[in-house]
């Protein structure tokens, strides 16, 4: 799997963001292979619906993932390193650009 770093900018509206390091890998329940929908077969997408966690179903070990919140605001500029797993949702109408290298 490829990864590379990500500047995130939000120009318009707002959007939360969770960040998640890559130690944490092992708590996300990442998809691969043959498992789930066709999406997740990059090996870079996570069973959990990070918002509403299943901490007594099939997904035990999400509640010992850390994470950093973020609110992105227009103007805001966030740095995400390579093979940090990211969760983004917008909260309003927005506008956001990513630059990958």
């Amino acid at each position: 799997m490829y990864s590379f770093d990500n500047l995130f900018v939000q120009i318009v509206g707002a959007k939360y963001v969770r960040l998640y390091g890559p130690e944490e890998t092992d708590n996300l329940y990442v998809l691969s292979g043959g498992e789930g929908p066709a999406y997740g077969k990059q090996g870079n997408m996570s069973a959990l619906n990070c918002e509403k966690e299943d901490f007594t179903g099939k997904h035990k070990n999400a509640k010992n993932a850390k994470f950093t919140e973020v609110l992105m605001l227009p103007g805001d500029l966030l740095f995400i390193p390579s093979k940090t797993w990211h969760y983004v949702r917008g909260l309003s109408t927005s506008i956001s650009v990513n630059f990958w290298w």
